[in-house]
């Protein structure tokens, strides 16, 4: 259960990025400021609608309730952590499942097939694996990535690195390429994160 002192503290005076995946509260409050300020752009009345200190979240007893349609700390866009946190060893390690390179091509050919059905010119499994190596992308490439991602469901992760024969350096880099700030991926993969300064 959040902390909601600590979401109205965190509300009216944002903590400065850390080390780490913002804690639930810190999300809570980016959401409702961000509710906050789409109404104001969108010309509406956050009093009217209860929105940031006009609602009870935020504002305390005596106002609106407080309405979320999501569950804000799981869905809010987190930043990843600089690449070089997965710059270490174990990190840029490939497993390969039982069966080896083949088997790993027909996990991402599944893959592909699963969850880029409909994109133009999907990739091969030895293409996608391509992808995934490589430092640069081309901008379809990088589209095709960015789907992936999106539309990858969560027990799929770890599967990309133990089945798919993918690093987490290589999936966190794509993670950048492509911009991608699903919470559910970055937290997963902020996990593997170490400081660059931390020794082994």
């Amino acid at each position: 259960m959040p902390d909601f002192d600590l979401v109205r503290a965190y509300y009216f005076d944002p903590p400065s990025p850390g080390s780490r995946t913002p804690s639930d509260e810190a999300l809570i409050a980016r959401y409702e400021r961000r509710r906050f300020e789409h109404c104001i752009l969108r010309m509406g009345d956050p009093v009217a609608e209860g929105l940031g200190p006009h609602g009870s979240m935020i504002g305390g007893p005596g106002k609106p309730t407080t309405v979320h349609h999501e569950r804000a700390e799981r869905t809010a866009p987190i930043e990843p952590l600089p690449l070089s946190w997965w710059d270490y060893p174990r990190a840029r390690l490939r497993l390969l499942p039982p069966g080896g390179e083949q088997a790993a091509h027909s996990y991402l050919r599944d893959l592909a097939g699963a969850h880029l059905a409909g994109v133009p010119n999907r990739p091969s499994a030895h293409r996608l694996g391509q992808m995934f190596r490589s430092p640069r992308l081309a901008l379809g490439d990088r589209d095709i990535l960015a789907q992936l991602f999106g539309a990858l469901p969560p027990p799929r992760f770890k599967s990309l690195r133990t089945l798919g024969g993918v690093s987490l350096y290589e999936l966190a880099r794509a993670l950048h390429v492509t911009r991608n700030r699903r919470n559910a991926f970055v937290r997963w993969i902020n996990r593997f994160a170490v400081r660059p300064d931390t020794a082994f």
